[in-house]
């Protein structure tokens, strides 16, 4: 009998402990494993086609779209990699500074210098703004967009600008963490508009993530848990945790910088975190090595690579040791 009733004891134990394990679930890691994805370049020399990219995305019809300030312009692939147009090349007498580029619908926005101009996939214009200043520009799938101007100093007072589909600005605002003066290099963030059109802005150097709608009121502000924890570098200032960010129907991406090994001059990393909408941590992605990127300090772009994340695959445009697309996937 007492034999019967330890071993009860123990089973009500086990199951206490498997509930208390289940409240404190971990975030699964997955391994990533590179996969052959290539874009096969018209013949010439791959140095005139990838210089300097400054953007890449993947649209609704698994087109690979490129975007190099030095070299072509903006230019299209299909899905198996095949050079399919330029719709904007550089030297066109259209375009003198290309910085970004956003898929919408039916639609390609690319982001010049003061022009947001809307193409078919075709290369027909259909519609531009003039805007004044510089920023990364992400579009809404209603028309309407949102500017970060992180690096535009003429504005610097105001890091978001928010504008309807016709081009009118709704608002300019800021984070809250960069609202005192000579706090300024806590808005240095990346930011993009979500399939719902919420603006996600993420803060390069500290563990934290806000949410607004395109009329600039703040949504959500959460602190962000993460393997990586804020730091500082040698002349004091806060040193960056944040890569790279895309974010698409299945959360927020985050490229996670490697602050053990990266200088100012180059950035490791090897970690990719997945967020929910409510910036809950829910996966993790480990590279077998790290990867490096080049920082170049330039007046229009310092990133000259990107990533995206499409249908559980990530894509890379690497700057080093040349322009180049390295896809992973997570092992099975």
């Amino acid at each position: 009998m007492k034999i019967r009733t330890n071993t009860i004891c123990l089973l009500i134990f086990g199951i206490v402990l498997m509930m208390i394990s289940g409240c404190g679930k971990k975030v699964p890691m997955h391994q990533l494993e590179v996969i052959s994805v290539r874009l096969n370049i018209p013949d010439v020399e791959i140095d005139k086609y990838f210089y300097r990219v400054t953007d890449f995305d993947i649209t609704d019809r698994n087109e690979f779209v490129v975007v190099d300030i030095a070299g072509p312009g903006v230019l299209i692939f299909d899905e198996n990699g095949n050079f399919r147009i330029n719709i904007a090349g550089y030297g066109s007498g259209n375009y003198e500074k290309l910085c970004s580029v956003n898929p919408i619908d039916t639609l390609l926005a690319v982001n010049t210098l003061g022009v947001l101009e809307f193409f078919t996939f075709n290369g027909r214009p259909v519609k531009r703004f003039f805007l004044n200043g510089r920023g990364d520009i992400s579009v809404a799938a209603d028309g309407s967009f949102m500017i970060n101007r992180m690096f535009d100093s003429r504005r610097f007072g105001n890091c978001l600008e928010t504008y309807d589909v016709n081009g009118k600005l709704i608002r300019s605002f800021r984070s809250p963490r960069a609202a005192k003066e000579g706090e300024e290099i806590l808005d240095s963030a990346f930011s993009r508009v979500s399939p719902d059109n919420k603006i996600i802005y993420m803060p390069t150097v500290v563990d934290s993530g806000f949410i607004y709608d395109l009329q600039g009121d703040l949504i959500l502000a959460k602190k962000i848990k993460s393997k990586l924890k804020p730091y500082k570098l040698e002349n004091g200032q806060p040193g960056a945790l944040i890569e790279d960010m895309y974010v698409n129907k299945d959360g927020i991406f985050v490229v996670r910088v490697d602050k053990k090994t990266s200088t100012e001059e180059v950035y490791y990393f090897d970690l990719i975190e997945q967020y929910d909408f409510n910036f809950n941590h829910i996966a993790s992605y480990q590279f077998s090595k790290p990867l490096t990127m080049t920082v170049v300090t330039d007046l229009y772009s310092p990133w000259y690579h990107k990533f995206v994340e499409k249908d559980g695959i990530f894509y890379f445009m690497i700057s080093q040791p040349f322009e180049q697309l390295i896809a992973f996937k997570a092992k099975s």
